[in-house]
């Protein structure tokens, strides 16, 4: 009888602690299913780490501990030009939250392109390989403080959406 009492005991505070930890021990994450993103937080409760799929591409936004984007990745949803859909982007952003830096393919060729940005988000440095031409023609683009472009070897054109 002492064993049954003991294996029912057992049982009970088993169940409880099972409950208990599924409800206060799991990492802090919420989960958005009609946005289809997929949210971690840090031991403070700060959002730290989306996921995600927005308009039916991938997508990761990192956060620091200000609530202000670091670091994303994903694909484009083809929204600015429907060559770009499914071609993936890497950008960083400063401590202020503003894109300085974007690693990306682009244009009919697919072509990589890193882009610089000051902190006014004006392109200043623009290399890669030529996204129209079929010959992907490497390029170095700079632009100055007043906004001229100047073609270091090769050319960069951007042309309209």
């Amino acid at each position: 009888m002492k064993n049954i009492a003991s294996f029912i005991l057992l049982c009970i505070f088993g169940f409880a602690g099972g409950i208990f930890s599924d409800q206060y021990l799991r990492p802090a994450f919420a989960d958005s299913k009609e946005a289809g993103i997929s949210r971690f937080f840090d031991t403070e409760g700060r959002s730290r780490i989306d996921i995600g799929v927005h308009n039916g591409q991938a997508m990761q936004d990192i956060y620091g501990a200000d609530g202000k984007l670091r670091l994303q990745f994903g694909t484009y949803d083809g929204s600015v030009r429907m060559s770009e859909k499914g071609l993936p982007s890497l950008t960083l952003y400063d401590n202020e939250g503003r894109l300085r830096l974007l690693f990306r393919l682009d244009g009919p060729n697919e072509g990589p392109l890193i882009i610089m940005k000051d902190k006014s988000a004006r392109n200043r440095v623009i290399m890669g390989l030529d996204i129209w031409d079929e010959n992907e023609e490497p390029f170095f683009a700079i632009w100055d403080k007043d906004g001229k472009q100047q073609d270091i070897f090769g050319k960069f054109v951007m042309k309209p959406l």
